[in-house]
C-alpha cells in the first residue's frame, strides 16, 4: 500500500516532466531584460579537443553576433599561456574571471596537500569546501595572485558550482569581487546537490549563506548571486538528471530530446515582464560542452539576437546594473510557466503545485563555513537545516573579568604580572577563549565545552589569581615563553620510505626538511617537497587529540607545561648568562610562533545553537 501512495505522490511530478513549458503570454518587449553569456574554461587535459580551436570557435560566434560574454579561467587554464595569450586579445565586450575550481597544480602552488585518491570531479576536492579555512585562503590568494600577474588586474566575478560562503566572504572582503556564479537547484547530479535558493533568479546572498536572500544591510554581501543551467519552473523539480537536465543549457536540453524551441519558451519564463528584473545565464563548457554543442550555441544566440529589448552584459556589469535597481532584495518575484508558479520572497520560496515551502533564515550558515567537507556527495540543502530564530545566546563575559584584573594589576602597579598572565592566558586557553557563536553554530576551536561561557571566566580567574601573587622572576618568564615548544613538536614529522627512516620538521604542508637514516653509515640530510601521498601520511604529533578531551585541555595541558617549565628553570639556573639568554631568545621566537598558530587556527567542532 505504502507503494500506492509513493507514486500517488510523484505522479504530478512526473505529469509535470512530460509536459510542455507554457509560457505566460508576457511581452519580452521591457526594460530590465539581461542577458549574461558564461563560459567555464577548465585546463585543457579535461577537454574533448585539446587543441586551442574551443576557445577561438566559441569567441567567433560571440565576436560575429556581437555578445559581450565572461570567460571564467580555472587555475590549469590560468596557466596555459596559449589560452591566455588567445583571452588577452579578445575584444573589450568580453570580461575574463576565474572558475574556482581546485586542482593538483593549484594546491601545490598554494603549498595545500591535494588528498590523493579522488576523482578530479569529486567535490572534497573540487570544491574549496573540501579544505580547511586556512587552506582556502592560500588557495584564493594563489589563484588571486596568479590572475593578476597574468591579466595584471584582479577579478570581478567568479564561478563554481558550488562556493562556501567563508571563501565568498573572503573574496569580497580581500578581492573586492562583484558577483558569482554557482549551479541552479539540483537535487542529485553529478554527486552534488544544491537547493534551496531562489529558483533560478539573481539575488544578494546573506552573508551566513550563499543560498539564502538577505534581508536587512546587515546581513548581505555586495555580491550579486546568478545562476548556471537555470532550470524549468516545474519538469526540473525531482531527483537525478532526469529531471534537472530540464534547463537552459544545450547539453542538457538536447540530452532529453528537446530541441531550441524548448530554450525560446523558457528563455520567455525567465524574461517575462511581471517582474522589474528577469535575467537569463547561457554559456557551454569551452572545450568539453562547446566542441558538441557549438552548434546548438549558435541557434541559441540567434533566438536570443531576436529579442530587442534583450541587454547582454558581463557579469560584473549585470552586477552592477541589479544593485542599481535594488538595494535590498526584491520583496516578492513571481516566476510562472502555465504549469506551477514560484513566489520568492527573502523570507521564503513557494510553490504550492509541487509542494515546496522552503523558508530562510539569513543568520544560520551550512556547516561547511566552518569545517572542511570531505564527503563524497556534496550535500547543499536548505530543507535539512534549522531555519527556526536561535534560541541559545553567547556572550563573552571573560573580557570583563580580563579588564577587571587588568585594572587592579595596573593599579598595584604590577605590570609585569599583568603582561605575564595575559601572556600565559593567551598560549595556553587562546583556543577555548577563541571559542564563540557564529551565524547558528557555538564554533569551537578547542575542546567542544559546555557551560563555555563560565568555563572562559573560571579561567581568566584561576591564571590572573595565581600571576597577581607570583614574584617576578625567571621562572615567572618561563611559565608563558614554555608554549613555544608546541610551535616546534607540531611540526616534527616521522615516516620510513623504502628501509629508509626519515625525521625533521614540516617546513610547510609539502617541505620536509631533516635527515634520513638507512644505516649507521648510510644517512643524510634532506630538504624536498614531498608527493601528495607521503605527506599528507607523515607521522606528527597531533594536538588535536588534547582538544577532544575537556579534562586534557583545561587542566592537564597548562599542567604539564608549568611543570616542564620548572624543569627548564632549574636547567638554566645552572648554566651562563650568555646561555640563559640564547635559551630565552629561542623560546620567545617559538612563543610568537605559537601565538600566531592560535590565532590563525581553524575551527575543531561546531554544535548547533
Amino acid at each position: 500500500m505504502k507503494y500506492f501512495w509513493g507514486l500517488l505522490t510523484l505522479a504530478p511530478i512526473l505529469f509535470f516532466a512530460a509536459s510542455p513549458i507554457k509560457a505566460q503570454e508576457n511581452s519580452l518587449d521591457c526594460e530590465g531584460r539581461y542577458l549574461t553569456l558564461v563560459n567555464p574554461v577548465r585546463g585543457r587535459d579535461k577537454w574533448s579537443d585539446r587543441s586551442i580551436s574551443p576557445l577561438i570557435n566559441q569567441y567567433a560566434l560571440l565576436k560575429e553576433n556581437r555578445f559581450a560574454a565572461t570567460w571564467l579561467l580555472q587555475y590549469d587554464a590560468l596557466i596555459d599561456e596559449e589560452i591566455t595569450s588567445t583571452t588577452k586579445n579578445f575584444d573589450t565586450n568580453q570580461e575574463i574571471g576565474v572558475f574556482v575550481e581546485i586542482s593538483p597544480s593549484l594546491a601545490k602552488e598554494a603549498r595545500v596537500i591535494y588528498p590523493p585518491g579522488f576523482a578530479w570531479s569529486n567535490p572534497s576536492v573540487l570544491f574549496l569546501s573540501g579544505y580547511t579555512q586556512s587552506e582556502r585562503k592560500k588557495l584564493i590568494d594563489t589563484l588571486f595572485r596568479v590572475f593578476n600577474e597574468t591579466y595584471g588586474y584582479y577579478p570581478k566575478s567568479v564561478g563554481a558550482w558550488w562556493i562556501d560562503s567563508y571563501s565568498l566572504n573572503y573574496m569580497e572582503k580581500h578581492y573586492r569581487i562583484e558577483t558569482v556564479l554557482i549551479v541552479a537547484d539540483q537535487r542529485t547530479t553529478d554527486n552534488y546537490g544544491v537547493w534551496g535558493q531562489w529558483w533560478g533568479v539573481a539575488y544578494l546572498p546573506s552573508k551566513a549563506n550563499i543560498l539564502t536572500p538577505a534581508r536587512s544591510s546587515e546581513d548581505k554581501t555586495n555580491l550579486v548571486v546568478i545562476q548556471w543551467a537555470q532550470r524549468d519552473l516545474t519538469s526540473s523539480y525531482g531527483e537525478g538528471p532526469a529531471f534537472s537536465n530540464h534547463s537552459l543549457q544545450a547539453n542538457d536540453y538536447i540530452s532529453l530530446g528537446n530541441s531550441t524551441s524548448y530554450f525560446s519558451e523558457l528563455v520567455k519564463v525567465y524574461l517575462g515582464c511581471q517582474n522589474q528584473i528577469g535575467q537569463i545565464t547561457v554559456g557551454l563548457e569551452t572545450g568539453i560542452e562547446s566542441s558538441a554543442f557549438l552548434v546548438e550555441y549558435e541557434r541559441q544566440l540567434t533566438e536570443l539576437k531576436k529579442i530587442s529589448s534583450l541587454k547582454d552584459l558581463k557579469m560584473s556589469e549585470f552586477a552592477n546594473e541589479f544593485k542599481s535597481y535594488n538595494t535590498q532584495n526584491p520583496k516578492e518575484i513571481s516566476l510562472q510557466d502555465g504549469r506551477s508558479e514560484w513566489l520568492l520572497t527573502p523570507e521564503k520560496r513557494v510553490n504550492r503545485v509541487l509542494g515546496d515551502e522552503t523558508f530562510y533564515n539569513p543568520k544560520r550558515a551550512f556547516f561547511d563555513y566552518f569545517l572542511k567537507d570531505d564527503s563524497n556527495f556534496l550535500d547543499r540543502s536548505l530543507e535539512s537545516e534549522l531555519t527556526e530564530a536561535n534560541t541559545k545566546t553567547y556572550f563573552p563575559y571573560y573580557i570583563f573579568v580580563w579588564g577587571a584584573f587588568s585594572l587592579l594589576m595596573i593599579y598595584k602597579k604590577k605590570y609585569a604580572n599583568w603582561a605575564l598572565a595575559t601572556l600565559f592566558l593567551g598560549a595556553s586557553f587562546g583556543l577555548i577563549l577563541k571559542s564563540a557563536a557564529s551565524f547558528g553554530w557555538m564554533v569551537y576551536y578547542g575542546p567542544k565545552i559546555n557551560y563555555l561561557e563560565a568555563i572562559q571566566v573560571l579561567g581568566v580567574i584561576v591564571v590572573f589569581a595565581g600571576f597577581y601573587w607570583l614574584k617576578k622572576s625567571i621562572f615567572s618568564l618561563i611559565l608563558p615563553l614554555i608554549f613555544g615548544i608546541d610551535a616546534l613538536v607540531t611540526h616534527l614529522r616521522y615516516t620510513q620510505i623504502s628501509g629508509s627512516y626519515y625525521f625533521g620538521v614540516a617546513w610547510d604542508a609539502l617541505r620536509f626538511i631533516g635527515a634520513y637514516f638507512k644505516s649507521p653509515f648510510n644517512f643524510g640530510l634532506i630538504n624536498r617537497d614531498f608527493p601528495n601521498e607521503i605527506a599528507v601520511s607523515l607521522l606528527k604529533f597531533d594536538l588535536g587529540r588534547i582538544w577532544r578531551s575537556t579534562l586534557l585541555s583545561i587542566i592537564i595541558y597548562p599542567l604539564v607545561h608549568i611543570i616542564a617549565a620548572f624543569i627548564v628553570y632549574r636547567i638554566l639556573k645552572k648554566t651562563p648568562s650568555r646561555v640563559k639568554l640564547l635559551v630565552i631568545c629561542f623560546l620567545i621566537i617559538l612563543f610568537a610562533l605559537h601565538l600566531r598558530g592560535i590565532l590563525i587556527s581553524d575551527p575543531s567542532f561546531i554544535v548547533p545553537l
